[in-house]
């Protein structure tokens, strides 16, 4: 049996790219040593330069009390996955969404981790019981822990079993995600786990109005920010629509409020499970003469998204919101 007989100090994060970086810049405000691989020595060095900004930006922004160069005495890049994984409590993989790459650096870890380390994957979609099927010695080990993006700013963790993950798996990856201010466990694995098949039903309609030439993307996008998206920072849907049906309740939105009338329309809906070539293609030249993001670099639109989220972040959740 799977048994986790040490605190967890030390952390390696598998992948430097967006998620990965996330992870690690989260894992040093929280006061973990972070081991950060990746094949690549540019990936790398732009890894760690990235932590940099995302620590430096936190300070500014109040969200950490400490210097930045303080948290990142505590980060220690490499190219050699062996160095990564020598020593640590906990892995967090953040590669490439590929069940072949996926499965190969499982397997590999499987075989040289202790095995009381678990080994969580970051996948947005993909299933952990595929990905065990390699793991020969310990699969019960394996789990996902799925951030949303940016990891360190969205307070949300999906975490995922797979049919052989144990009892002391989720527990503790549990335990040390509710240590970083995040955690959600699923009852059970189904593709895309919660927030993903929540935004895609609403991206997938989102696409479709474009396609049928119902309104632009900033049109849409101003819908979203304008309302649902004001709503949804601070209630779900179902809480939403409880308060939707008045004093009634979500029962009374079911049966005579908008959820009933919705029975009008709802057959209208998208119901495609691959993106129309047309509406992409509309999507894309559209996304040209978006008229707040022309000029600006990704750079100047992570830093906007990043600034507005701690914003929204304080608003919600109060100054105990700092990281």
């Amino acid at each position: 049996m799977f048994i986790h007989m040490k605190p967890i100090n030390r952390v390696a994060v598998i992948g430097a790219g967006v998620i990965g970086i996330g992870w690690a810049t989260l894992l040093l405000t929280k006061g973990y040593k972070v081991n950060l691989y990746t094949e690549k020595k540019e990936t790398l060095e732009k890894g760690l330069a990235k932590v940099s900004t995302y620590l430096v930006n936190l300070k500014n922004m109040g969200m950490i009390y400490g210097e930045p160069e303080d948290y990142q005495r505590n980060l220690t890049g490499t190219m050699k996955i062996d160095e990564a994984i020598q020593n640590v409590d906990f892995v967090i993989e953040a590669i490439i969404e590929d069940y072949s790459v996926k499965k190969t650096l499982f397997k590999n870890l499987d075989a040289q981790l202790p095995r009381d380390i678990v080994i969580a994957s970051s996948t947005s979609g993909l299933l952990i019981t595929e990905i065990q099927k390699v793991m020969i010695k310990y699969p019960e080990r394996g789990v996902i822990a799925h951030p949303w993006n940016p990891p360190h700013l969205l307070p949300l963790v999906e975490i995922v079993p797979g049919e052989k993950t144990s009892k002391e798996t989720l527990d503790v990856t549990k335990e040390f995600m509710e240590k970083l201010d995040r955690v959600v466990v699923l009852k059970k694995e189904v593709p895309g786990f919660i927030g993903n098949r929540l935004t895609f039903a609403l991206f997938r309609e989102a696409v479709n109005l474009i396609d049928e030439g119902v309104a632009t993307v900033e049109d849409i996008d101003k819908v979203v920010t304008a309302a649902i998206g004001l709503r949804w920072a601070f209630m779900g849907p179902f809480l939403t629509y409880h308060l939707g049906g008045g004093e009634g309740g979500i029962e009374y939105f079911f049966s005579k409020g908008f959820g009933y009338g919705a029975n009008e329309w709802m057959h209208t809906l998208a119901k495609w499970d691959k993106f129309p070539y047309t509406a992409v293609k509309k999507i894309v030249e559209q996304m040209k003469e978006y008229k707040f993001i022309k000029g600006k670099s990704f750079q100047d639109l992570s830093r906007w998204r990043d600034e507005t989220l701690i914003r929204v972040y304080k608003a919600v959740f109060g100054e105990k919101g700092n990281l």
